[in-house]
C-alpha cells in the first residue's frame, strides 16, 4: 500500500446516531494530537433525541480536519467519507461538502436487506463523479459486534479511518483504553480493542491508499485539546466567578456539566434552576449579595431572560449571559450553527438598551470572555453578553496551554486579556445612577434595589429630568467602553485597497484563511473581525474610507431587501454603504473557499 505525504486532510464518519461516531472521533483527534499533528473537529449532532435508525434524520458523525500546521477553521471541502450506510450517506451528500476527489468508503453490511436504496445511493456517487469503496465488516469482528448486542461497529471503522491515515496502531489502543477504561470491563474494552485491530487489517491488507501527514514541527507536547464550551467552563473558573445558575439548553447545556463537575472543588456552586427565567434571576441575587454568577443560555432562552436583563440594567446590579447560538427561530435547529442572536442581544430589551457585548472566534477567547465580562459587569454594573455559537462550542481545537489569571474580583484582569479583545483599561471613577452601591449587610449602608426609575439616592422619582439623567448615566457607562475600544486589528499586508471583508465570532477563521489566500494571489483584500461587537470602535468609519467597497461574512439569512444583522448594525452606526457578501443561514460553517470565491466574484463585478 502506498503512503502519499499531505499537508492537510479533512474526513468524515458518518452513522446513524448512539452508535458512537463522536466518541470515535474523540479518540482520534486525541491520538493525531500526541503524535504531534493539529487537528479540527466538527460533530454533526441530530436535533432528534434518538431518532430512528437508517433514516435521514438520524445521521449523526464527525467532520476531522488534520494538518502539520495551525487550523482555525473546519476547511473547504472533504477529502474521504466513511459512512455505516446508504442512507445516511445519501442524507450527507446532500450538503455539497465534499471535493470532486473525494473517495466515499461505504459498508455495504445492509445491502441484502436494502438492494435498491443502496444500488440508488451508489449510482448517486457515481453521478457525482466521486470514486466508490464499497465494503464490508469482516466476519470475525461482526461475531464479536453480536456478542456485544450490536455495538462496537465504531471501533472497526476507527480502525479502518487510522490506518488510512497513518497513526500508530499502539497509539490508537493506548487512546481506546484511556477513553473506555474506567467504563467497561476488561473483557468488553479487550473485546473493543479487537474489533479496532481487524478495522485496522483490513485497510493495511484491503486498500492501495493511505496518507500521512507530517508532525509539527514544533511538536504538540505542551498544548491541550479543548472545546469551545469546555474553554468557556474553564474560563469562568480563572475569572473567579462562584455560582453558574442554568436551565438545560442545546447547545450550551455542556458549560453547566463541565462547571458541576469541577466547580465545587473551586469554592463554587452549580445550580440547575426550574426554568430559564429562574436561572437568570439567581444570578442576579448572587451577583446583589456581592457572589459573582452567571447564567448561560441559547435563542429560546434568551428570550425568556429578557425582562431580567432590563431589570439588572436599571438596578444596575452586575450580570454576565453566555449566549450560545443556534439556528432559529423559536426551536429552529436546536443542532446547528447560526449567527442571528445579535439584534435580540443589541435590542432585545424593552427602554433605552445599554449592554455590552463580547464575542468569541476561536477557543482562546472562550477561555479569556468570562474573564473581560467579570471586569465589565463588575466596573460598569452594566449586564455583558458572551456570544458563542453551535459551532464553537462543540468544536475542539489544539492550542498552547493559556495563561492562567486567577481573579478574585473584577480589578484583577491582567492587560494581556484587555490586549487580546482589543480594548484598553477602563477609567477608575465611572459614575453610576446611585450613589450607593453597598452589598447587603454592609454597615451603615442601605441600597435600595427597584426596576423603578430613581435618583442619586436611590429613591423613586419619576421627574423628567432625573430620567434623562439615568438614561445619560447608563449610556455614558457604554460610551467609556467605546473610547477604550482600540482599532481592530486587520487581516495580512492589506491596509487599504479595493475590498474590505468584515465579520464577527467563528467567521474570525475562515474570514482569516480567504483574506490570506487572496492577499498571496495579489488582491488587494483586507479583512476585520470584532471581538467586542457592542459597542463598536469610534474610528471604523475612517477605516471603512480606506476602501472602495465593505462587505460583511455572517451565518445569517440576508437577500436584496434584508441585510443582514452585521451590515444592517454597521450601516446604522457608520453611514456607510455596507452590504452582506456571504448570507448563509443553512446551519452550516462557511467555508473560506466559499468566502475567496465570493470576494473573487465581487471584485469582478466592482471592475465592471
Amino acid at each position: 500500500m502506498s503512503v502519499e505525504k499531505i499537508s492537510v486532510a479533512r474526513f468524515e464518519l458518518l452513522m446513524d446516531a448512539g452508535f458512537g461516531a463522536q466518541k470515535a472521533g474523540d479518540i482520534l483527534i486525541k491520538a493525531f494530537a500526541h503524535t504531534g499533528r493539529y487537528v479540527y473537529i466538527e460533530p454533526m449532532i441530530p436535533a432528534e433525541i434518538s431518532p430512528p435508525p437508517r433514516t435521514r434524520p438520524a445521521l449523526s458523525g464527525v467532520i476531522i480536519r488534520v494538518a502539520d500546521f495551525d487550523l482555525k477553521n473546519i476547511g473547504n471541502d472533504t477529502d474521504i467519507i466513511l459512512a455505516s450506510q446508504e442512507i445516511v450517506l445519501d442524507r450527507r451528500l446532500d450538503d455539497n461538502e465534499h471535493n470532486p476527489n473525494c473517495r466515499v468508503l461505504l459498508d455495504m453490511g445492509d445491502k441484502k436487506a436494502n438492494e435498491e436504496s443502496y444500488e440508488n445511493v451508489c449510482k448517486r456517487v457515481t453521478k457525482l463523479g466521486l470514486s466508490i469503496y464499497p465494503f464490508e465488516v469482516a466476519q470475525e469482528a461482526k461475531i464479536i459486534i453480536k456478542d456485544l448486542q450490536g455495538r462496537g461497529k465504531n471501533m472497526y471503522y476507527l480502525g479502518m479511518l487510522s490506518a488510512i491515515y497513518n497513526v500508530p496502531e499502539e497509539t490508537m489502543i493506548e487512546e481506546i483504553k484511556d477513553a473506555f477504561g474506567k467504563k467497561l470491563s476488561a473483557d468488553v474494552l479487550e473485546k473493543n480493542i479487537e474489533i479496532f485491530r481487524y478495522g485496522h487489517q483490513h485497510v493495511s491488507e484491503g486498500f492501495q491508499f493511505s496518507y500521512e501527514v507530517p508532525s509539527s514541527s514544533n511538536g504538540t507536547a505542551k498544548k491541550i485539546l479543548i472545546d469551545g464550551n469546555t474553554a468557556l467552563a474553564m474560563g469562568i473558573i480563572d475569572a473567579g466567578i462562584k455560582i453558574f445558575s442554568g436551565y438545560p439548553i442545546t447547545p450550551a447545556t455542556s458549560i453547566m456539566h463541565n462547571l458541576a463537575k469541577i466547580l465545587p472543588s473551586y469554592g463554587g456552586l452549580v445550580h440547575q434552576a426550574e426554568d430559564e427565567i429562574s436561572a437568570i434571576g439567581t444570578a442576579i441575587g448572587a451577583y446583589y449579595g456581592g457572589v459573582p454568577a452567571i447564567t448561560a443560555t441559547s435563542g429560546p432562552g434568551l428570550s425568556l431572560k429578557q425582562e431580567f436583563i432590563g431589570y439588572a440594567t436599571v438596578a444596575e446590579i452586575p450580570l454576565i449571559v453566555i449566549d450560545v447560538q443556534r439556528s432559529g427561530p423559536s426551536t429552529g435547529m436546536p443542532t446547528k450553527t447560526e449567527q442571528s442572536d445579535m439584534p435580540a442581544v443589541i435590542f432585545g430589551s424593552h427602554g433605552d438598551h445599554t449592554k455590552i457585548v463580547i464575542s468569541v472566534g476561536n477557543v482562546v477567547d472562550c477561555f479569556y470572555a468570562p474573564q473581560l465580562a467579570r471586569y465589565l459587569t463588575e466596573k460598569l454594573r452594566l449586564p455583558v453578553f458572551i456570544m458563542s455559537d453551535f459551532q464553537m462550542a462543540n468544536s475542539y481545537k489544539i492550542l498552547d496551554k493559556p495563561k492562567v489569571n486567577v481573579m478574585e474580583k473584577g480589578e484583577d484582569i491582567k492587560d494581556f486579556i484587555l490586549e487580546h479583545f482589543w480594548i484598553d483599561r477602563l477609567p477608575d471613577d465611572i459614575e453610576m445612577v446611585r450613589t450607593e452601591q453597598s452589598d447587603p449587610g454592609t454597615p451603615g449602608k442601605m441600597r435600595r434595589v427597584t426596576g423603578l426609575n430613581t435618583d442619586n439616592e436611590g429613591k423613586v422619582n419619576y421627574f423628567a429630568g432625573t430620567n434623562q439623567r439615568s438614561h445619560a448615566v447608563r449610556n455614558e457607562k457604554v460610551h467609556h467602553v467605546q473610547r477604550a475600544l482600540k482599532q481592530p486589528e486587520l487581516f495580512g499586508t492589506v491596509k487599504e485597497g479595493d475590498l474590505l471583508v468584515v465579520g464577527w465570532g467563528p467567521t474570525r477563521g475562515p474570514i482569516t484563511e480567504a483574506v490570506h489566500s487572496c492577499q498571496d494571489q495579489g488582491l488587494s483584500v483586507g479583512g476585520m473581525c470584532f471581538r467586542i461587537v457592542y459597542p463598536l470602535p469610534l474610528m471604523l468609519k475612517e477605516i471603512f474610507s480606506k476602501f472602495k467597497k465593505v462587505v460583511t461574512v455572517e451565518m445569517a439569512y440576508g437577500d436584496e431587501l434584508k441585510r443582514t444583522p452585521l451590515a444592517m448594525f454597521l450601516r446604522s452606526k457608520t453611514l456607510v454603504d455596507i452590504n452582506p457578501m456571504v448570507s448563509r443561514a443553512t446551519g452550516r460553517p462557511i467555508s473560506p473557499m466559499t468566502i475567496e470565491t465570493n470576494i473573487k466574484k465581487t471584485l469582478k463585478e466592482m471592475k465592471s
